[in-house]
C-alpha cells in the first residue's frame, strides 16, 4: 500500500499464475474443462424452411391449371374487367374524332385484363395484364 490508502497492482507473475480466492472475478482451473465440455453439448439453433407459394401463370385465354383451393384439374373460367387502360382507348378514340368505335374497348378483350378463375370451386386463381 502507498501514502493515499490504495493497493498497488499485481505483478506479472502473479497474474500469470492463478491464485485461488485471490481474485474473485478468475475461475479455478477445474471450472475451465467443465465450462469447454458445456460448448461441445450446445444444441444448435432450430432451422426454419420458408416455403413461398406463387400464383400459377396465366394467359389471355383459358388454361389448363391445378387449383390451389380444391386440387382439381381444371381449365379455368375467365371474367374480364374493365381497366384504366380501357378508358384511356376510349377517351383517345374520342379525342381522334373516331367517337361512334369509343365503345369499342368496353366489347373488346383486347384492353380489359383477363381474371382466371376455378369452374369447379369458384376460387381466383390469377390476373393476366394486359
Amino acid at each position: 500500500m502507498d501514502g493515499t490508502g490504495t493497493t498497488d497492482p499485481p505483478s506479472y507473475d502473479q497474474i500469470n499464475r492463478p491464485v485461488p480466492g485471490a481474485y474473485p472475478h478468475q475461475q479455478s482451473p477445474m471450472a475451465e474443462p467443465l465450462k469447454s465440455a458445456n460448448l461441445h453439448t450446445q444444441e444448435l439453433p432450430s432451422l426454419q424452411t420458408t416455403v413461398i407459394i406463387t400464383s400459377p401463370q396465366v394467359g389471355p385465354d383459358p388454361t389448363t391449371i391445378l387449383c390451389p383451393s380444391c386440387r382439381a384439374t381444371v381449365v379455368t373460367r375467365l371474367e374480364y374487367e374493365t381497366t384504366t387502360k380501357t378508358h384511356l382507348c376510349a377517351g383517345l378514340l374520342c379525342l381522334f374524332l373516331c367517337w361512334p368505335c369509343a365503345f369499342v374497348p368496353y366489347c373488346s378483350t383486347a384492353c380489359r385484363d383477363a381474371n382466371h378463375y376455378c369452374p369447379n370451386c369458384g376460387s381466383f386463381i390469377g390476373t393476366y395484364r394486359k
